[in-house]
């Protein structure tokens, strides 16, 4: 798929298992559940197709590899972007897009939802779905 090139640093560009449709999809039909609760990364990354851990300690720690390597963009998000937002106590959680500023995720509330992005945070960023270390 090539590569990313920041500054001196690159990073592999691969291709999830699941496209982001599959992986709304996968969300959608675990909408309800408290199965997930305070395991955004994981919800995310098993959604869009990958069985083992991502190599990243959490939300957080993902948040700042991804900053360090310039893959964060503000503003709108498009549909099946990850979004990561700061939560109550300053913890970083990590939801999806669905377009028209919904998100998809495990809630702080505990269950799988759908929500408006605005009702969970203000302060957030988004990144395409990339999980590098994810097999």
């Amino acid at each position: 798929m090539g590569e990313i090139v920041v500054g001196r640093r690159s990073v592999e560009r691969v291709s999830n298992p699941r496209d982001a449709e599959a992986a709304l999809t996968w969300e959608l039909e675990r909408v309800g559940s408290t199965a997930w609760q305070d395991w955004t990364l994981k919800f995310q990354r098993m959604a869009f197709g990958y069985a083992h851990d991502s190599g990243w300690h959490d939300s957080a720690d993902a948040l700042k590899w991804l900053d360090h390597h310039a893959l964060l963009h503000e503003g709108a998000m498009p549909r099946g972007a990850l979004v990561w937002y700061q939560a109550a106590a300053d913890r970083i959680r990590v939801a999806c897009s669905l377009g028209s500023g919904q998100v998809i995720g495990p809630l702080p509330t505990g269950e799988v939802g759908v929500v408006l992005l605005t009702d969970l945070s203000t302060d957030f960023v988004w990144s395409d779905p990339h999980f590098p270390f994810a097999d």
